[in-house]
Parts: structure tokens; sequence; C-alpha cells
């Protein structure tokens, strides 16, 4: 026997830690303190005895943290304060005296809880502690029914049985409802949270300028940047074009709005992907280099190969990109080649030496690059990410002295003496490489994996695509064949692609996928015939069929699949209706109130027997069963022998 007090006491200790955990590692210190100290005295007060703390006393100690929190409210700190109050709310409630409104306020809290966790992230996780939660929340229902009656109640097993059935079939039965209205209910494709919280930036990786000298050393971010579904590609043609830095001011490089107008001419050779990037502060987006066209709302294309959105992708979100990965951009009527050759007056003069030493070589683009190549490839240069050259002179110390540094030394230096020698540059910042996900079928690209490439001008070919970075002497170490994926990182691949498949489905499902899923199933039900429709659904009828036979089995199965027992029984009433013309009701007549109404001694004789062991709550054993059974033979008619006198 089980008291339903204590049954529900648990459930609402339980209830509120599916609740609060995903809620926890967002909360600030007080919260978090209060939270564990009020769900540890709730447990103690119920093992215990009452505490002596009144529940007018705790609403009261609220008031002054309502207060608190309330002045801290403001529109770039709109979450914190409502998920510390509500930390704090239920962390008193599960202090307090408890009845059955209390059980519900704890449930409501717990609820509140989960769905603001929401509001920092979704994981596929959530849906589990969303599951819990509910499945718990209708257990306590139908108790709390019963608490409310007599809160002394005590449940035996068979009963606890049935409340559990009841329990879990209230949200087993709202799940089809779910399923069915998931894709149809209307979505926003703007991310309005971003109009209310501050987005938290990424750590490093993708910037909005390239400032080679800030550091000594530089550390990479393992960070996801995005995931891109695509075939797999060719290690060179990884390049993910972002943005573009047209002018070198201040010994960085900037991106200014003012870009000259160009047509770029897109070759017919293009690989088509889908891109989920992470929340961040970047208005760009990414795609192989370089994107022919992107199908994103209000995504706006430049003239320089990028595409930006007109607010920062504060949310999740997915799109779909047309790439032209050919490495070369033509372009149609020519440059501003003044705009892509400006330079301020203080590069230095060791800079423009090198660089007046190339120009005065040859007045060809082309061949300007290559002795800019050259010069990179015998200067011994390495890549490198400690011992950096730092200060305002960091790209002389980098080509004249100590010649070590990242991607961002190598582009900035090249596209600088490019410019200097008379060839139009600019630098492309984007990602390069990506690890390939065979389980999902996606790249995954870091933070780490940030770089900065560059762009040159030739006339009659257009925009070249030039990583200095691959000039240097250790080049191959660096961007060499990736290590073999071990069982760890194969393992890590496949939770990382239900990672991705809950994001794509559940947290990326936006309305511009409703609008694809409506005119998908539009086109489909076009071309749909007959014999069309009964091969597509023949294997889910036929998977639907053999689940629901199997539940029938299993909840009928001792109709199904009756024990000797309930054999013996049916045969008895089949006799008894049959050869001695009673009409029985199973369930409402006893077996000696029948056995009394036949007036037949074999009858009786079957009744004490077979109630032998009915009522005192055992089987029967192999020697009533058999003579039971020869009882039956024999029938009960009035010619026929009673086998018992034999």
């Amino acid at each position: 026997m089980a008291a339903i007090s204590s049954l529900i006491a648990l459930l609402s200790y339980t209830i509120a830690l599916c609740g609060a955990v995903p809620l926890f590692p967002w909360l600030s210190i007080a919260p978090r303190l209060l939270l564990v100290a009020g769900l540890a005295a709730g447990v103690w007060q119920s093992l215990r005895s009452p505490w002596p703390i009144k529940n007018w006393l705790l609403n009261a100690s609220i008031v002054p943290v309502f207060l608190y929190y309330a002045a801290q409210f403001s529109r770039s700190n709109v979450v914190q304060p409502v998920v510390n109050a509500l930390a704090i709310m239920l962390a008193a409630r599960l202090l307090g005296e408890k009845n059955g409104r209390h059980h519900l306020q704890i449930m409501v809290l717990s609820l509140f809880c989960l769905a603001a966790s929401s509001l920092f992230d979704v994981s596929p996780l959530f849906l589990v502690y969303l599951a819990l939660l509910l499945v718990q929340v209708a257990l306590s229902l139908v108790l709390l029914a019963f608490y409310e009656q007599d809160s002394r109640m005590l449940l035996s097993r068979r009963e606890l049985r049935q409340v559990v059935v009841a329990g879990l079939l209230l949200p087993l039965a709202s799940l089809p409802l779910l399923i069915f209205f998931f894709p149809l209910l209307p979505r926003t494709p703007i991310p309005l949270w971003n109009l209310s919280i501050a987005t938290a930036s990424r750590t490093g990786g993708f910037s909005d300028k390239v400032e080679p000298g800030l550091s000594p050393d530089s550390s990479s971010s393992p960070v996801l940047a995005f995931r891109a579904e695509l075939p797999r590609q060719p290690q060179q043609q990884l390049y993910w074009r972002g943005t573009v830095f047209n002018r070198y001011e201040e010994n960085r490089w900037v991106r200014v709005r003012a870009i000259p107008p160009e047509r770029l001419v897109y070759g017919s050779s293009r690989v088509t992907q889908f891109i989920y990037p992470e929340p961040g502060l970047s208005r760009f987006l990414i795609a192989l280099d370089a994107p022919a066209g992107i199908a994103a709302y209000r995504a706006r294309a430049n003239q320089d190969g990028t595409v930006e959105m007109p607010f920062a992708a504060s949310k999740r979100l997915s799109y779909r990109a047309n790439s032209f990965v050919g490495g070369i951009l033509p372009v149609r009527g020519g440059i501003n080649r003044a705009f892509y050759l400006e330079l301020p007056a203080t590069v230095p003069a060791e800079i423009m030496r090198v660089a007046d030493g190339i120009r005065t070589k040859t007045d060809s683009d082309g061949h300007r690059l290559e002795l800019l190549e050259q010069y990179f490839r015998a200067g011994g240069y390495s890549y490198a990410m400690q011992g950096l050259p730092t200060g305002e002179h960091a790209l002389e110390q980098f080509l004249f002295i100590k010649k070590r540094g990242h991607c961002e030394f190598f582009a900035s230096a090249f596209a600088l003496l490019a410019r200097a020698a008379g060839v139009p540059t600019r630098l492309v910042g984007g990602y390069l490489g990506g690890e390939y996900n065979e389980v999902g079928g996606y790249y995954l690209v870091t933070e780490s994996m940030a770089h900065v490439w560059v762009e040159a001008f030739v006339s009659g070919r257009g925009w070249l695509r030039i990583d200095p970075s691959s000039f240097a002497r250790n080049a191959g170490a660096v961007w060499g064949t990736p290590p073999r994926i071990g069982f760890v990182q194969r393992l890590r691949l496949v939770f990382d692609s239900l990672d991705h498949a809950w994001n794509r489905s559940v947290i990326g499902y936006d309305f511009e996928q409703q609008v694809e899923v409506a005119r998908s199933a539009s086109r489909r039900l076009q071309t749909l015939t007959l014999e069309r429709l009964f091969k597509r659904l023949f294997v889910p009828l036929s998977v639907v069929v053999f689940v629901v036979l199997v539940l029938l089995i299993v909840v009928k199965r001792r109709f199904v699949f009756p024990s000797r027992e309930e054999r013996l029984l049916r045969n008895f009433y089949r006799h008894l209706e049959k050869e001695c013309g009673l009409r029985v009701q199973a369930g409402r007549q006893g077996l000696f109130d029948l056995a009394r109404l036949s007036n037949n001694e074999r009858v009786g004789a079957f009744v004490s027997i077979y109630a032998g062991a009915l009522y005192r709550d055992r089987k029967l054993t192999d020697d009533e069963y058999c003579r039971l059974r020869m009882l039956l033979r024999s029938g009960f008619g009035i010619s026929r022998s009673d086998p018992l006198s034999e």
C-alpha cells in the first residue's frame, strides 16, 4: 500500500527538478543557492515534520524579491530578472506548507521555469525534460483528484497501476494533435526576440575587421559556427565566403559600404548547399565561395559577392545557397581600379620599396601576382599562432624580421604589397575547411576555421582567389590530410547529427519551410494516383496495423491468451447455458449461486473444486485441472454418468 500524500509530494519534487535543472545554468548565484536550499528543506520537511514557518511569511518575503528584480528590468535586460524571480518563487513554494493548491502551484512554476530555459537554449534534452514533466504532471493531477477527497488515502498496487496508466494516457492522447498542428501553426520569418534582448557574442573567429598585431598569441575557438548540408567537396574548394574588406586604414582592413558597382558573372557549374548558422552577431550569410544566390528572407546581395541581412542572426535560421566554386569571378564591364588601389600615406617605406621593385618589372597584373607569390615562397615565411609580431609596425616585422604569422598577416601583407604594386585587391573573410559528417551528410565548421584570403583583379579574367597562407613553408602541415576518425570521434558525429536533426526539424522550422512544405505537398498531390498512393502508404499503414495489433494484444492479453483457469471457466459457462438452460451473466453471478440454480451435482462438484482454488487466491493444481476437464467432457446432462462416482 502507498500513501497518496507521499506519492504527490514525491512527484512535486521530481516535477520541480525537471523544471529547474534546464534553467539552473542560466541563473544568478543567489537564485541557484535558494533553489537548492528550498528543494532540500522541502524534502526534509516531508520526511520529518512540518516547518514552523507559515506560508504568509514566505509570501511576504517574496515581495522584496519582486521589487529588487523589477528595478533591474530594462530593455537590454529582460530575461534575467524574470527567470531569477521565477526560481526564487519555486524555491519558496517548495519550502512552505503544502496542500492540493500548493502542489498545483509547484507544477505551474516548474512549467514556467522549463519554458524560460528555452529562451537561452532549446536542445534535444529540452524535449526529454518536457516529456518527463508532462507525464508527471498528468499523474499528479489524477492523484490530486483522490487527494482532495481523502488526503490519508492508501492505494493498493493494482490501484496504483491503474492511476499510472490513466496518467500516461493523458499526454499520449495529445501527441497526435501536437504532431498535426506543429507544421501548420503560423510562424514569423523575423527573429522577434532580438528586438528586446542583446545577443551574446561568440568567442573569436569571424570578425568585422582584420587587424594583425593585436596580440602575440592567437587562440582558436572550437565553438560551432555553422553546418552546411552538401555532398563532400574537394578540400581546395572549401572556402566559405562571409564578408569583404575593401579599405586599408590605420594598420587594419575594414569594410566600407560605398561599394563601386560591378557586375559579377557566375558560371553554370554550381553547388547547392543548405546552411544552418549558429546564432551570433554577424549579419553576413556564409556560403561557398562565391555565392551566386542565397534564398533567405530579406537577404540583400552586394556588388562584391557578399550577402547580408538587415539584422543579426540572433536565432537559428536556415537558407539555401547556390555557389560558383571555380575560384575566379569574372566581371562584366570592369571595376573601379582606383577604389581597390587606395592606400594611406602611412604605408612604410620598406614595403613600398618591395612593391615598387615588382611594379617596375612588368605591366601585367597576372605577372605581378606571380612575382609576389615567388617573393613569399622564397622568403621563408611560416604559419604560426604564437610568438606573433605586435604593435603599429606588425606587418613590417612580419615581412622583414620575424616572418611568422597567421592568415591575417599573410593576407594583409600580400594585399598591401599588391595594391602598392598596382594590382587591385581586397580581403575576403570567412572560413576554410570543415569536418564532414558522413552520418548526417553535412560539414561542421567551427570558429577555429575562420580564415582570411585575398581576391586580386586581373584584366580579362576577373577576381582571382589567392590564399597567401598557402605560400608558407609549413603550409602542408597546416592544411595536410585530415586525421583518421576514431571510434570516439564517430560517436561524437552521431550525436551531432541527432542535434542537427533536432535544430533543423524543430528549432529551425520557420515560415519559409512551411511554405516549402505546402508547395511540395501541392506538387505531389497533382501527380498522385491510386497506384502511387497505395505504394506510398503500404509500408506506413502496415507498421501502424502491426503496432495497433501489438497494443491490442498487450492490453487484451488475458482475452487473447487466457490462462487455463479462464479457459475452464468459459467452457463451464457454455455448458451451463447449453445443458442446464441457465442464462449466465459473467461477473454478476457467483459460482455457488449458479450451482444452486442448476440443482446439478456435477455442477456443484465443479464449483467446489474451482472455488476452492479461486477463493483462496491460488492457481489450480494439475490434479484439480484434470478433474475439472473430465467433468466438462462428461457434461452436466442428467443422462450422463457422474465421473466422480466411478
